[in-house]
């Protein structure tokens, strides 16, 4: 049973993850885009805010790959590495 909801809070995680990353990448292009620098700050606050978000998920991520529970380690692997790409753009 508690496997089973480990497993859930794991998949939670990793679809949050993968919302984040489309929301930062969104946001992203906009500020790409911007000409306003008021839009422009704001979105570079917002973006921040967002890589944040990631990198306590990361953070997360990180304690289950460090878990002997967890036999299937590569969707945790390919998630943190996602998050870290995103981080670099900071």
């Amino acid at each position: 049973m508690a496997q089973r909801k480990l497993q859930a809070e794991i998949d939670r995680t990793l679809k949050r993850v993968q919302e984040g990353v489309q929301v930062f990448d969104d946001m992203y292009d906009k500020f790409m885009l911007s000409t306003n620098t008021t839009q422009k700050d704001k979105l570079e606050t917002d973006l921040k805010t967002q890589i944040k978000k990631l990198q306590r998920m990361r953070d997360q991520v990180k304690s289950w790959q460090t878990s002997n529970d967890i036999k299937d380690k590569g969707p945790l692997d390919q998630t943190r590495k996602v998050i870290e790409t995103v981080s670099l753009v900071e």
